[in-house]
């Protein structure tokens, strides 16, 4: 459910911001620039508020006749997953063909047609903006986002492997020999102490004793 609200609020964003767009797109069209910058400073500001209002006017009138035709093409790219630039600027261009034709149909005889190059470029270019904007907004995130596959190794990175035989192995760790001086217990008392010491001063003699005759025959 909460991935149909996302879909339906992204949708609906991309239509209004592409639904201005194609309004102002418009507006220039009909008030070009060097038109607007050829007038006085002092009415500049009243032309740039007037373009802006029939700006937004225009909007209104585009997103009321492509609503129903922007909900197909937005629906299809949610449900397809379609993030391709290239289907919206069809689509646009599409939509904004449907309106030149329903403008040109709608014309009474005997006044101004919309049947020229001009009116025909600014209906294009309109429907063309008015899908790049659309692709910008929602386009590019339309439905689910791709899942990566974990693929299996090639044959190629299989062959890039080092064998089994050149894997390095860690050593085994080296067993330090324990210490040859046996450390002296620690007594509490002081004839204890006293004791251990004449045992070690006895243990000494006893071994003096034993290597002097032998380096006396050696001599």
């Amino acid at each position: 459910m909460l991935k149909f609200l996302g879909s339906v609020a992204r949708v609906a964003f991309g239509f209004i911001l592409a639904s201005i767009a194609a309004g102002f797109v418009t507006m220039l069209f009909v008030n070009t620039p060097s038109e607007v910058l050829n007038q006085p400073m002092s009415r500049l500001p009243r032309t740039a508020g007037e373009t802006f209002e029939l700006a937004l006017l225009t909007a209104t009138h585009v997103a009321i006749f492509a609503c129903i035709f922007a909900l197909i093409v937005g629906g299809l790219g949610e449900i397809f997953s379609l993030r391709r630039l290239p289907f919206y600027l069809i689509g646009g261009v599409a939509i904004a063909s449907l309106g030149f034709l329903a403008q040109y149909a709608s014309e009474v005889q005997g006044e101004p047609t919309i049947f020229n190059n001009y009116a025909l470029k600014a209906f294009l270019t309109t429907g063309f903006v008015a899908g790049f904007v659309y692709w910008l907004a929602a386009g590019q995130f339309a439905g689910r986002a791709p899942v990566e596959t974990a693929h299996p190794p090639s044959s190629a990175d299989v062959a890039d492997q080092p064998p089994s035989d050149a894997l390095t192995v860690d050593p085994a760790p080296v067993r330090q020999s324990p210490s040859l001086v046996t450390p002296r217990p620690t007594y509490r008392t002081l004839l204890k102490r006293l004791s251990f010491r004449a045992d070690e001063t006895a243990n000494h003699d006893a071994e003096g004793g034993t290597k002097g005759p032998a380096s006396s025959e050696k001599r």
